[in-house]
This record gives structure tokens, sequence and C-alpha cells, in this order.
């Protein structure tokens, strides 16, 4: 890896070289031979991207070529496909039956193979070299050298000593040899039109694939009367896989609508799925007619493939026509315009080379320093005044920025200022500080410019600059220390603090020692300037600041905030103990009375502290938690050294974070409802859904529920989630409504949400703006633990949504420790078996017990009941023995989008476990 490195290293060392040197040579050529070059590099660049042109048109008609060619020996090896599945088909059906019809039709199927195979055979061998070397056609040279024993098995075939599963199995290896290369030709292919069509021929190629299994094992099953379980469930999956392959058919192309599975023989495969005595409709089925109506089932596939065949040969034909003729108009057209190029560029440098001469003399005479730079700020040209400002030589600086010079005593708010000024009004005029080539600082008085076309677009930036060092050294030192130092204390400022906090955050890293960051104020310091004038106030912070002075070691900061607040480092304390006592020392001290201008002034001090690394922030940071804990002190009382609650506020700032992100996921429509259907499962009906909360991303993930709706279920963000949730919930019903579905929704409610004051008027403005949902229809799931917390201000806004027609109920029963008193207290309808019992019910005793427990209380209190977490159709089953009707699980449905709702609810079919 290290070698690597160097390798890049020196190659763009040699790169950097090879330029500088460049540059040199062309700085040395008369300006106008300059200008001269610069007006003939766009033709050399028209040049190149002509040539580039030219190949990469010449490559696309190549690029059609090869597919010409795959494309026909694709063909020929579908049609070979064709012929191996009806051979495949008829020896199966000559070994099983022995009859002799069967026999001819082998035979003539076995012809009709041979020629197509000879027609395949010479097709590889007329292709051209420069096609052999594609993929497509050494696939099927190597296919073609599989087939080698063909004449072997057919030998096999016709004396009975190869039976029909070793037949199937020689057959269908060739053939999902020659589907697969069929289907990495439709993957290679990158134009989507080609490549859909391409993928629709192979999938017909597979439909007609498993058309024929499905003819080989139904002929098999007739021939013998008999169809075994694992035929039975190799039928099954051939049906599910003809499905899905007409569904994914309907993507590529419009000739899907031309298959017809609904024949006489898919018929029979139907009726012997359904069929509980599937050996009786096997004897009634006349072999020779099915297998003939099969066939013609097949054929039609064959006829769609043909249709798409001829669609692509006459669409790679006119692609490869277009591909040509634009090739040759480019190549007869473009060398036209390079000549027109190249003589404008001649007539432009005489006409520049007259004016360039004289503007050269001025340049190169003037006494101070002119830079000039292009539009991306790179020096194109300096005169001899900038090499003797700067020590620099002309060869040097060329292609670099002017930034180089920079000596770092401006930072880059102020450069940032300064180009905002150029970019915005064209000039800017000022001092700067720069470094010279020996390292020495200089000054300079400059003015830049920046030069615009007549497009007013920016070309280039020229700089003017005089040497004023001396006059600016003597401003610096003065404004220097007015930066970095308080006037009334001469204490440092909160910026030379914050650079001092940040060398000891840099040392403790590197000694493992604590930095404490200290903010001290003095207690009601507005009352002694209001009652004693600003004057005394003003000598009340000089003692304040001596003493801190006195206190504090020589190698600790101490500086000057604002007004009377003081900030001070402590270093190299490694015992919390030792800290809080000097802090403790350092608040009574500083409270002692103080003398002032024959005056006695009581005051006390109160101190906001925290440590870092314990507190791992950067420096503006903890000086922010010290503040912070400074006012906490003040709050508990004053006069008291208060410390910084790091996990606190780390918690804290997490938890905004996320609300921020979330408000962000509600603005951006982020934040949508999923579905789980409720059913009842004795009567198989769909009678409900409960909406969920799911936050789908820009990119289509889902965050899990669990990552976020805990963390905010205390905060009051959580109402403002909660409307949200049932304003969508009602919406969708309404939407439902309309297309003809009636679906009672229920949603979750938090206990935040349940007993804010204003949640009943809020539900009745959302049931008025959704005037076509009837309140019975809607239901509000809240959580058992919600209604225990104030079981007398739930048990009153159940009665409020009970009286607006809303039905409630207590979800995940059984785990919030409810006494029966509450159960009697609480007017709610239903109660929701939580699915950590229903999961384990039939292998657990415990959570079998709590269940049952469950149904005895809910048929006390006259509660209904419902099952979460039904995963399986036996547990169902059990839940409606015990008495429990209703039920929602993974093993009923999964959560799903609202669109797919009304679809699953026309489709789904109760198990048949629970049809008691």
């Amino acid at each position: 890896m290290n070698g690597t490195k160097d390798k890049v290293g020196n190659a763009l060392l040699n790169i950097r070289q090879i330029k500088t040197t460049m540059i040199r040579l062309f700085d040395q050529l008369p300006l106008y031979v300059r200008f001269g070059l610069a007006f003939l590099l766009p033709v050399l660049v028209i040049a190149w991207v002509t040539a580039s042109n030219i190949l990469q048109l010449s490559t696309s008609v190549s690029q059609i070529d090869r597919l010409k060619s795959n494309l026909a020996l694709t063909v020929d090896a579908g049609q070979l496909v064709g012929n191996l599945q009806d051979e495949r088909g008829y020896s199966v059906l000559r070994l099983k039956t022995g009859a002799s019809a069967f026999g001819q039709r082998l035979q003539q199927s076995q012809q009709r193979t041979d020629t197509v195979l000879a027609a395949l055979e010479q097709r590889l061998e007329s292709t051209t070299p420069a096609h052999r070397q594609s993929a497509t056609y050494k696939n099927l040279s190597e296919i073609l050298r599989d087939l080698s024993q063909l004449k072997e098995i057919r030998s096999q075939i016709t004396t009975a000593t190869i039976n029909s599963n070793e037949v199937i199995a020689f057959y269908s290896k060739p053939i999902a040899a020659f589907n697969d290369q069929i289907s990495r030709l439709s993957r290679d292919v990158s134009a989507p039109r080609f490549a859909r069509q391409l993928n629709a021929y192979f999938i017909l190629n597979r439909l007609r694939e498993l058309l024929g299994q499905e003819r080989a094992l139904l002929g098999v099953a007739i021939a013998e009367q008999q169809l075994n379980s694992i035929d039975l469930r190799d039928l099954v999956y051939l049906a599910g896989r003809q499905k899905s392959l007409l569904v994914g058919l309907q993507n590529q192309t419009q000739l899907a609508d031309v298959i017809n599975l609904q024949s006489v023989a898919t018929n029979l495969r139907e009726q012997i799925l359904e069929s509980e005595n599937p050996q009786a409709l096997l004897s009634q089925t006349n072999l020779e007619n099915w297998y003939q109506r099969q066939s013609q089932l097949i054929a039609q596939v064959k006829q769609v493939e043909k249709q798409i065949i001829a669609n692509l040969e006459q669409q790679s034909a006119a692609q490869y026509t277009a591909a040509k003729g634009e090739l040759w108009r480019y190549a007869v057209i473009s060398p036209l315009a390079l000549v027109v190029s190249l003589f404008l560029a001649l007539l432009i440098l005489r006409f520049v080379k007259r004016r360039l001469v004289l503007s050269d003399k001025v340049f190169n005479h003037s006494h101070d320093r002119i830079t000039v730079s292009d539009a991306d700020g790179r020096i194109v040209d300096v005169n001899p005044a900038f090499s003797r400002m700067t020590g620099y030589s002309k060869q040097e600086v060329l292609g670099k920025n002017p930034r180089f010079l920079q000596s770092g005593r401006q930072d880059k708010a102020f450069y940032k200022a300064m180009w905002d000024r150029i970019l915005r009004e064209g000039y800017w005029q000022g001092e700067l500080w720069n470094r010279r080539k020996d390292g020495e600082l200089y000054a300079e008085q400059s003015s830049i410019s920046a030069i615009r076309n007549e497009h007013g677009t920016i070309q280039n930036f020229i700089s003017v600059s005089s040497d004023v060092t001396e006059r600016a050294e003597a401003h610096q030192r003065e404004l220097e220390h007015q930066a970095y130092h308080d006037a009334l204390t001469g204490l440092p400022n909160l910026m030379l603090v914050r650079d001092r906090l940040e060398h000891a955050i840099n040392l403790a890293n590197r000694d493992t020692k604590s930095v404490v960051v200290a903010s001290l104020d003095i207690d009601n310091f507005k009352a002694i300037n209001a009652r004693f004038g600003h004057v005394i106030g003003d000598k009340t912070i000089e003692c304040m600041a001596s003493r801190l002075n006195h206190l504090l070691r020589s190698g600790d900061t101490l500086g000057r905030v604002t007004g009377d607040e003081f900030i001070f480092i402590l270093e190299g304390h490694s015992d919390t103990s030792v800290i809080n006592n000097l802090l403790e020392r350092i608040r009574e001290e500083t409270s002692a009375p103080m003398s002032i201008d024959g005056r006695t002034l009581q005051i006390t001090a109160s101190i906001g502290a925290t440590a870092y690394p314990n507190d791992k922030h950067d420096a503006d940071t903890l000086i922010r938690h010290a503040t912070q804990a400074l006012h906490m002190a003040k709050r508990k009382g004053r006069d008291q050294v208060n410390w910084f609650d790091a996990e606190r506020e780390r918690e804290q700032t997490q938890l905004t974070q996320l609300i921020k992100k979330l408000r962000r996921a509600m603005e951006h429509k982020e934040l949508i409802l999923y579905y789980q259907p409720k059913v009842d499962m004795k009567r198989c009906q769909v009678v409900g859904v409960e909406a969920l909360l799911r936050w789908q991303k820009a990119d289509g993930t889902l965050v899990p529920p669990g990552d976020f709706l805990p963390h905010i279920e205390q905060h009051p963000f959580s109402i403002e989630v909660g409307d949200f949730v049932i304003e969508q919930a009602l919406t969708q019903m309404e939407a439902w409504r309309k297309a003809g579905l009636k679906l009672p929704v229920s949603v979750n409610v938090s206990a935040l949400q349940l007993l804010d004051q204003r949640f009943v008027e809020a539900l009745v403005t959302h049931l008025r703006n959704h005037p076509k949902v009837e309140p019975a229809d809607f239901e509000i799931e809240i959580l058992e633990s919600a209604a225990i917390g104030k079981i007398n201000e739930a048990a009153k806004v159940i009665e409020r949504c009970k009286a607006l027609g809303v039905s409630v109920s207590l979800d995940d029963f059984g785990t919030g420790y409810a006494a029966l008193d509450y159960l009697k207290r609480l007017p709610a309808q239903t109660l929701k078996i939580d699915q950590s019992f229903v999961r384990d019910m039939q292998g657990d005793d415990t959570d079998m017990t709590i269940v049952k427990g469950i149904m005895g209380l809910a048929d006390a209190f006259s509660f209904n009941v419902i099952a979460e977490g039904v995963e399986t159709p036996e547990q169902g089953r059990l839940l409606v023995a015990l008495g429990c009707d209703i039920g929602q699980g993974y093993g009923i449905a999964m959560p799903m989008p609202a669109t797919d709702v009304h679809d699953w609810v026309n489709k789904w079919e109760c198990p048949q476990a629970w049809r008691f």
C-alpha cells in the first residue's frame, strides 16, 4: 500500500514539474505569439472533439452490428429450444406409453430438431471473426458441445434402456443453458427499448419451458393415471411460476395480452390442484387430445416470440442504417468546420498583435506591483515590480493562486468579505499583510478590480499594490492588544480565553489531566450599580479581578467575559474533590466584604463549572456549559458552586435533534401510515384495520418505530404527531369509503395526548372535517399503563369519546398490572391481549393461563376482546376455541401501505384451519 502511495506521489510531482516547465517556456514567447496560440487552441480542441466523436460513432455502429449478429444467433437458439422441448415430451410419452403414434411423432420431432440444430451450427460457422469474440457466440458453442450425446440418448430411448427422469434431465440441461444465454443478452444490452423486448423474449422462453415441463409431467400422469405427492408439488410450482412470468411479461411488452393460459389444458391442471381425487380426473382425460391442446398453447407462445423477434430485427436494422448515415455525415462536415475556424483565428491574431505591444510596455515599467489572474484566481502574468516586492520570479508564480502570499494575519472572514465586495461591486481597496519568499511579512496598500467581458462575465482580476509595511506594523500592535484584552481590567477577553482553552484541551488530551472551565458572577450586581452608580460598579469589578488574580496560580487563565461575569481555566488537576474544594474556597474568599471609596460592600458570588474530558466538547461549548451551570446556581439561590450535568445535556440534545428530524419528515411527507388488518377468525371476515405510524425516508428505507416513537412519547411533540395520525387515518377512511370500502380504523393514542386538555376538542374538529366518516367506525387505542397513571382523568376522557360515538380499547392488556377496580372504572369497550402472551401460549402454560384469565376478565366486565400477535393458523383456531374471535398479527397480514389494503381485503381467504 505504501509503495502505491509513493508511486502516485511521484507521478503527481512529475506532472507538476512538466506543467511548470511548459508555463515557463510559454512565458518566454512574444506576447502576440502567446495570444496566437491561445486563438489556435480552440481549433485544436475542435479537431480533437471531432476525432473523438467520429470514433464514438464508429464504435456505436460496431456495437449495433454485433447486436444484430447476437440476435440472429439467439433466434436460432430459441427455435432449437422449442424443438428440444417437443422432442423431450414425445420421448417421455414414448417411454411411458409405448404407443406407436407417439413413436412416429417422436421421429418427426427428431428430424425437425436436427434441421434446426444444423442451421444453428451453420450460423455459428458463418459468424465473422470479430463477432466470435462475443460471449453469446462462445456460450452457444459450449452448449452445442453438450448436445454431442444426443444420438446416443435417442438410441437408448428407441431401445427403452433409459428411464423418463434421465431423459428429462438430459434435455432440460441445454434448454436451461439456452434460456440463461437469452437472459444474459437482455441484461447486456444498454438500450432500454431493446432490453425490454429481449427480456420479454427470455420470459416467453422460460414460460414455454414451464409449459413443456407441465406437458411432460401431466402427460406421464395421464398415461399412468396417477399423480404422486412430489409430482403434485411440482405442478403447484409450475403453475405459480407461469403466473409470475405472465405478470413480468405485462411490464415488458403489450403482446402479453395475446397469451391466454386459461385453455382446456391448463384448466385440467387447475382442476387437479383443487380436486380431492386427481386420479379420477386423469382417468377421464384422453392423452392424445390433451397433449395436442397443450402443444397448441405452447405454439401460441412461440407465435408471440416470432412477433417480438421480428420487431427486434427490424429495429436493429433501422438503427444500424441510421448510425452509419450519421457517421458519414459527421466525417464529411466536421473537417469543413475546422478549416473555417482556423481561418478566423488567423484574422483575429493580426488585429490583436498591434494593440498588445503598447500595453506590454506600460505593464513592465510600472513601479507598483501588478498581478493579473484569470476568472479562477490563477496568476497569468506579473510585472517586474512583483518580483522586486515579493522575491518570487515570474516563472515561479504563473498558474498559482495569489493566496500563497498570505501571511495568515488576516482570517478567512476578512478575505470572504473582500471577495464578496469585488464580486458584487467590481472593486476593493485596502491593506493586506503578505509574506515574501524569504519569510518576511510585509504590508501593502492594494486595489483589486474585476474585469468583465461584454456579457458581464468576469474574465480577469487585476491587483495593483504598494509597500506600506512600517506604517502598518505600528497600527497593528495597537489593534492586537485592544482585540484580545478587556479595556477596564486589562484581563484577557473572551476571544483570548477561548484560544488558551483550546490549547489547554490539546495538552489535556496528551497527559490525561482534566481542564476545568468556571464562570463567576457577582450576585445582585445590578443593585450595586443602581445604588452607588457605575463608577463604584466599575471599581467593584476591578477589585474582583484583583482578588481572582491572587487566588489563581500563574499557569491558570483568568478573563472577563462581560459586565460582572469572569471566566477562569484551571489546568493540571486530576482529583475531582480537590477541584471542588478549590472552587468553594474561591467562592468564599471572593465573597468577603469590599471597601471602595470609604464604602463597605457586602457581596456574594456564584460559580458554574464544567470539566473536560468528562464534558468532551470544544472550547466554545465548554464556555457555554459553564455559563449554563452559573445560571443554574443563581436559580438555586445564589452564593454556591454548581457543576454542569453533561449526561443530561447529551440526552436533551439527542432528543432535540430527533424532534427536528421528525418535524422535517412531517413537512416532507415522510411520516406515513401503514395499516394492519383485524379479522373475525370464526366468521372469516375482515372487521377493521389498525393504523401504525411509519417513517419512510426519501430513499425508501423505513426507520423502525422503536427508533423514534418511544423517545418522544413524554415530549409535547408527541401530541402534534398524534393529531397528525388521527387526521391521516380519517382522510384515508374517506378515500376508502369513496372507493366502495367501508373499513373501521383504530389509532394509538399516547398517555400525554389522551390526558391533554385539548384532546377531545381536537378529536371533535377532526371528525367535523371528515363528515363522511361515521364516528362508530373510528376507534382509539390507549395503553393499559397510560390509563392506570391517572385513572380518573382517563375515565372522563374515555366517556367524552364514547359520547361522540368513538370506540375505545385498552392496548397491550396484561402488561400494565391493572387492578380489577381499574377495569370497573374504565369505560372502554375492548381489551387487546398483548402479543407476548399469544405468541407462546401453545408451549407455555403460564402464557396460556394469562390469556384465559384475560378472557375471563373481559367476560366478567362485558369487554370485547381481540388478540394481537396471531402468527399461525393454529394459534387462531385455539383463540376461537377459548372464545376470542377477533385477531390480528403477522400470520394474518403484515402492516401494509394504504394503497395495498383494498386489494388485500378482496383477495384474503380464511385459512382452512379456521373453517369450523
